[in-house]
């Protein structure tokens, strides 16, 4: 075999070696353990108010503030129902999407959760 012929052997073995590596790490993303993120409800805000998470992953509201709040879907896709002062709520993110949300007691209050 040539010196060019090797040499050309040598890189498609390592371009295929790379498309595998790239396959194997989409492949490790998609099966990585999902994740917690934390809202906190406070002084009439939700932080962060725009937040993206991956598919089966846990969202949890806190609600810091000393009276009650909701998180709503403005398209009723979830919605936690009153969350008490010094408690919490949470949501596995199953469907992806742009979900608008908003407090039902405080409508000025408004946020964004996207699903990948």
């Amino acid at each position: 075999m040539s010196a060019l012929a090797a040499r050309r052997l040598a890189l498609v073995f390592a371009a295929a070696g790379l498309l595998l590596v790239g396959v194997g790490l989409a492949a490790a993303a998609e099966h990585a353990e999902p994740r917690h993120h934390t809202i906190t409800i406070e002084g009439n805000a939700f932080r962060p108010d725009d937040l993206t998470v991956d598919r089966g992953d846990t969202v949890v509201w806190v609600n810091r503030d000393f009276y009650p709040h909701t998180a709503t879907d403005t398209e009723g896709r979830f919605d936690s129902g009153t969350i008490p002062a010094n408690d919490s709520w949470a949501l596995t993110a199953e469907a992806s999407g742009e979900f608008q949300y908003f407090c039902t007691l405080h409508p000025t209050m408004k946020a964004t959760l996207r699903v990948r």
